[in-house]
Order: C-alpha cells, then structure tokens, then sequence
C-alpha cells in the first residue's frame, strides 16, 4: 500500500505539471502584454501553483479508489481520465479567452449547446481533426505517465523532493509577486494573471503600505500606459474656440420611474417644464458603480478594473481639465469606495471624497448647503462641474418626524420582513418619503443656481444611477442589484439647457449617451462618439438595439424586452421583460453571439 500511495502521489504531480503545461502557454499567449524575466516566472509559479489546486479534486478520487480497489487500476484510470477531461477544458478555454476576452462559463456552453451552435460556431474538417488530435494525445499522455512512468519517476522523485519543495515555493512566490504587483499595479502581472482561468490569488494591499514597501498613494495617481485598452480608438479632434458651460449633474440615487410625479417629487416636477424629459431612459446597470462609470466614459462597467489598475482618465475628465473647469463633487455617501474619486476624476486630487454628518439625511442636507456655499463663494472667472449625488433614496435612513407625507410607512428598512406575497405599501411609502426629502433639498439647490442667474450658461442634468423594485414582477426582488428588469435599471432623466425646447422624448436612451451629448454638443468634440463610447447622441432617435448592462462578473443584454443574463455563477438565463424564462429556441444564438464578441471591443 505504501508503493501505492507513493505512486499516487507522483501521479498527482505529473497531472499539475500537464496541466500547468497547459495553462502556461495559453497565459502567455493570451495575456496581450509584452512579456519580460519577471512575468514569464510569475506564470509559471502562478500555473504550477494554479494546477496543484484544481488537480486535488480529481487526486482525492484516485485515492479513495486505490483504498476500495488496492489490487487493480481503477483509481489510476480514473485519475487519468478526469485528468485528461480538466486538460481538455483549458485548452477549449484558451480559445474562448482568445475569442471573447472571458473565460469558459454558462453563457459559452449556452452557445455551444444552443439550438442554433452549428451556425455561431462554423469548423471545418482540419480543425475538427486537430481537435480530435489534441483530446487523443492530451488522454493517451496522461494514461501513458500513470500507468506506466510513476513507478520510476516516482523512484528518484521521493529521494530528492525536489519537486514537492518547488510547489511550496511556487505558491509561495506566485502570490508573493501578485500581491506586489497588485498594488504596485504591475501591468505584467495583472494582465498575465486575468489570462488564467479562475486564478484568485493573494491581495495586500494595505498591509504593504502599512509595512511601507509600497506608497498606494503615490502609486493610485500615476498614469500608465494600459498597452491594453484601444481608448480612444482614434485620435479625437477637438474645436477648442468654443465657449464652455457650466455642467451641473444633480443624481439620485436609486430614483424610481414611478415617484417622478407631482406628489412625490413637486419641485423637481416644476422644473422638468423647462427642461426634455427622457422618458424612458435607462441606466447601463442596475448598480451604482456600474451606472456611475458609464455616465463618465460612455463604456459598460466591464472596463472598470482597466480604467482602476492603470489609472486610466475618462476622455469625459480629461476634456473638463483641457478646458480649465472648476471640478467639485458634493456626495452623500463616499467617492472612496467605489473609487468614483480615483477612476473616473483622477484629474482633480482635490474634489469632496465626503460628506460630514452623522446620518445619510444629514449628510444629504450638508451637500446641499456646502453646494449653496460653493456658488456663494465662487467669482465665476472660468466654468465648472459640480456633481451632487443624493444618497438617501438609496439608504431609507429617515427621521421619524419626516415620514408624515406618505402613510403607512415604516420607520426603517427592515428587509427581514421581506417576502414575495408582503404587501410592499409600507416599504414603498418609507422610500416615497425620502424621495420627497431629497425633492426639497434639490429644490434649494436648483433656486440657488437661478437666484446666481446660472441658468443662462449652465448645463443641469438629474437623474438616477439606476431604478429601484418593490416586489414589481412579484418575483421577490426588492431593492436593486438583483436583476436587469426595466423596473431596476430604468430610471428618470432630465436635460436642461438654455437653448433646449422643453418636451418628452418617448425613444429610448441611456446613460451611455450622456458623455458623447456632452462632448459633441458643448465640449467641442468633432470625432465620432465610436471612437471613444458606446453611446449616440441624445437627439438622435434611431433604435437602441442591443443594450449591454451590468458589471465584469454580471451582465446581460437587452433585446426587444428580452433579458440576456450571465451570472456571476457562469450560468446563462434568457427572461422576458418580467423575468418570466425564455425557451431556449427562441434565442436568436447567432446575433447573441455577435454581441458578445462586442464587450472587448475598446480592447486591442
């Protein structure tokens, strides 16, 4: 037995040192970075390490087997044949990752299992031979090294332990470098780590500042070369003769379609007369982070990492410095995490990261009077950004004597009393009140910006990150988050300009036409908005069609009130505009997949 388990154990390191064969080639091949000593070593500690983990599944097995079958080949055979087929999966991965830029999950099985899989996916008799040839040779090479070659590798192994000694210092080393790299935001390591399938390896961020090996600060407002993203496409080309407005960005956030009304939002609803009101606008997420982000660059949020790991600008920030704006941020909540502050006004060191006051509702209250005081104390000797993000719609942290307006109503978010069949009012009526709080506090602010006589030069825009749900398809989704329904990234938009014609605008729009409206229409932008976003310009009325939402971890596209998801679990799900399952032949796989193949498309 003990030969046994000495063999067992050399067959589980020749199965990692396959497969991190495997994985060291297609990382290099696929990282899209120029490698150097440094990021070749750490693939190779990061694949080797990588392997030893996923291959202790399948070693486990083959040992349980050689203890309930010690007199024959049964748990070598099987640890051959799971072996080959985790072999066999990243080399398919390696093709996925080179085609979509993600790695193999549920949406890539739904296209290859698809009813519709021979069209996507056209291979002709060479590759289909090839393939063949790679499963062949990939099962016949573990088989052979199993059965044949672990008893005297296995002989000089044990005597030396060299290689057991390498897989420690693999692992060790493997994160060890990641950990530096990260948070020195090593474009090498960070790249080269994203092209291994499911590799999470050790972060310390804080703990290397701390230990003074690192300065984060220093670091977080260095601007590097990406060498990844293709951003912008083309060079743009400005006309710098313009003459600038004052952008004023008044959000809400979690601002529901339904409260945009005369009882719940009376001041905000006064001022939509002078104002185009975009009916059925949309966010590009049904998050803050994600929302946020693509108002600034016109990019889904799938480029966030990009933009956060190689203090990449928003061609949207870069403009508003060029032209010598006055930046400032009045937010509810902090700018600091997400980092709103770091990723998307690298530009402006100085903005507000915070509010002071004990409670959301205090801090609301004070954005609102230290933006009133900004305007007071301004010369207005060249023009600004002010941007003021509500916060208490989103956290119900209410006073209890504001809640007077609309009855009955909780006194606080008590999500443990939710469910599907709990009648929402009392919820809906807690948010309907801070709804109208936040409506008198940007009433102040809005009559601020008219008694300075800021209207005639000035750009305001309000709006929500995203919608919020109450049990709406009474599917037991509350809040946000939870799913890509109209009801959660819908949400309301407003325009005001000096020169706009007050109406209501029925097509649909997004928030990833904001930065290229802004850009085209006052900044002096001639390129074409492709070059740097995936928006169109607000005044143009052709069809939306596909809509990509969500985050890197989370998306879907929306088709037609179809509802395209991949989870963060990999797996795909097909609904209808009220989360109702689409069956899978009515899925169009071959347009899908062109869109799919859409996501990387500011990569290079």
């Amino acid at each position: 037995m003990k030969e046994k388990l000495q063999n067992l154990f050399i067959n589980y390191l020749i199965i990692t040192f396959l497969l991190s064969a495997i994985l060291f080639f297609s990382t290099t091949a696929n990282c899209g970075v120029s490698l150097n000593l440094l990021s070749v070593l750490y693939i190779l500690f990061s694949t080797v390490c990588h392997s030893a983990i996923v291959m202790l599944a399948p070693g486990i097995i083959s040992l349980l087997l050689v203890f309930l079958f010690p007199k024959n080949k049964t748990g070598e055979i099987t640890l051959a044949i799971i072996a080959s087929l985790i072999q066999i999966v990243a080399v398919v991965d390696y093709f996925v990752f080179a085609f979509y830029r993600f790695h193999i999950n549920g949406f890539v099985l739904s296209l290859l299992t698809g009813p519709a899989a021979s069209q996507i996916f056209v291979f002709d008799a060479v590759l289909i031979l090839k393939s063949a040839a790679i499963v062949a040779v990939v099962s016949a090479t573990n088989l052979l090294l199993i059965l044949k070659a672990a008893k005297p590798i296995g002989s000089r192994i044990c005597k030396k332990r060299y290689l057991i000694i390498g897989l420690v210092v693999c692992a060790i080393g493997a994160n060890a470098m990641h950990a530096y790299g990260a948070a020195t935001l090593n474009r090498q390591i960070i790249k080269c780590t994203e092209a291994i399938p499911y590799y999470y390896p050790l972060r310390a961020n804080r703990m290397l500042d701390k230990l003074g090996i690192v300065d984060l600060q220093k670091i977080q407002t260095t601007k590097v070369d990406s060498g990844v993203l293709n951003y912008p496409k083309a060079e743009l080309v400005w006309n710098d003769t313009i003459t600038p407005p004052n952008i004023i960005m008044i959000m809400i956030d979690s601002w529901n379609r339904r409260v945009f009304n005369a009882e719940t939002s009376p001041n905000i609803m006064d001022f939509s007369s002078r104002c185009v009101n975009y009916s059925k606008h949309v966010s590009s997420s049904n998050g803050t982070q994600g929302s946020v982000f693509t108002i600034f660059t016109s990019l889904s949020s799938y480029y966030w990492q990009d933009f956060e790991m190689n203090n990449i600008s928003p061609i949207f920030s870069d403009r508003l410095k060029e032209l010598d704006y006055d930046v400032q941020t009045f937010p509810g909540a902090s700018l600091r995490s997400p980092a709103f502050n770091r990723v998307l006004l690298n530009n402006f060191p100085n903005i507000n990261t915070d509010t002071e006051g004990k409670t959301v509702y205090d801090r609301d209250c004070n954005l609102t009077h230290n933006f009133i005081a900004y305007l007071d104390s301004s010369k207005f000797d060249r023009p600004f950004f002010a941007w003021l993000f509500y916060d208490l719609a989103h956290s119900f942290e209410m006073p209890k004597e504001r809640l007077w307006k609309f009855q009955p109503s909780w006194e606080f978010a008590d999500y443990t009393k939710l469910s599907r069949d709990m009648d929402p009012e009392p919820f809906f009526n807690l948010y309907q009140n801070a709804v109208y709080q936040v409506d008198s506090l940007v009433a102040m602010a809005l009559r601020e910006i008219e008694n300075k006589g800021l209207l005639s030069n000035s750009i305001i825009l309000i709006c929500g990150d995203h919608g919020q749900e109450f049990n709406d398809n009474n599917m037991n989704f509350w809040g946000h988050n939870g799913n890509f329904s109209d009801i959660q990234i819908g949400t309301n938009f407003l325009w005001y300009s000096p020169d706009c014609q007050p109406q209501t605008i029925n097509y649909k729009t997004s928030h990833y036409d904001l930065c290229p409206t802004l850009l085209k229409q006052y900044l002096g932008l001639e390129s074409d908005c492709k070059d740097f976003g995936c928006g169109k310009m607000l005044s143009d009325s052709t069809y939306r069609d596909w809509l990509l939402v969500g985050s890197r971890e989370n998306f879907a596209f929306i088709h037609k009130n179809h509802i395209y998801e991949k989870r963060p679990s990999g797996y795909f799900f097909a609904t209808d505009e009220h989360l109702n399952e689409l069956p899978h032949d009515s899925i169009d796989y071959g347009i899908l997949n062109e869109q799919i193949k859409k996501i990387g498309s500011f990569y290079k």
